[in-house]
């Protein structure tokens, strides 16, 4: 076998280096990835409004963010028509639809860590509960239902596909949330 590697490096100089950065131009500036803004960035707002007229507490969501990274999609893509991406004490993503209005909400994920670490073929990841609840198809998991996942090797909660919000909520209150 050879060392040699099968990786080409091809330098971006002369004729390759204005295409390459117009390229790159063109993809940061089309939406294609998620913006970092502030959350009190005008295109926010109307967003947060809309997301707290759902019922977070009910589903066991905490209350919004008032401050903390905040990632806009403001490009409709395939399921949805915006999408924040809020991080902080937890990480969440909420998803809306564009209607005439301004926005509705139609779904949101939001993932609590735990104190604990776990090891897993992909590697050494925090243990973790997510709740994730849809009125319109974002992920795939059944609409208007809350569904409840663990990733972790507590006994309590590992290896369990029928968990609900009862079944975390003392566990969300021992990692202090």
């Amino acid at each position: 076998m050879s060392n040699k590697s099968s990786i080409i490096y091809i330098p971006l100089t002369g004729r390759l280096l204005l295409p390459a950065l117009v390229v790159f131009l063109l993809v940061v500036g089309c939406g294609v990835f998620p913006e970092s803004v502030s959350v009190d960035d005008t295109r926010v707002q109307p967003l947060l409004k809309a997301a707290a007229a759902f019922d977070r507490a009910a589903y066991g969501f905490s209350s919004l963010p008032t401050n903390g990274h905040v990632h806009l999609e403001a490009k409709p893509r395939s399921g949805y028509d915006a999408m924040l991406h809020l991080g902080g004490r937890t990480s969440r993503t909420i998803a809306f639809r564009k209607n005439a209005s301004g926005y509705s909400w139609i779904g949101e994920q939001e993932i609590f860590e735990g104190p604990k670490m776990y090891k897993s073929v992909d590697g050494t990841f925090r243990e973790e509960v997510t709740l994730t609840f849809e009125k319109e198809h974002v992920s795939g998991v059944p609409l208007n239902k809350l569904n409840v996942s663990y990733m972790g090797e507590d006994p309590r909660l590992g290896g369990r596909v029928d968990l609900s919000l009862r079944d975390v909520r003392p566990i969300l209150k021992e990692w202090g949330y």
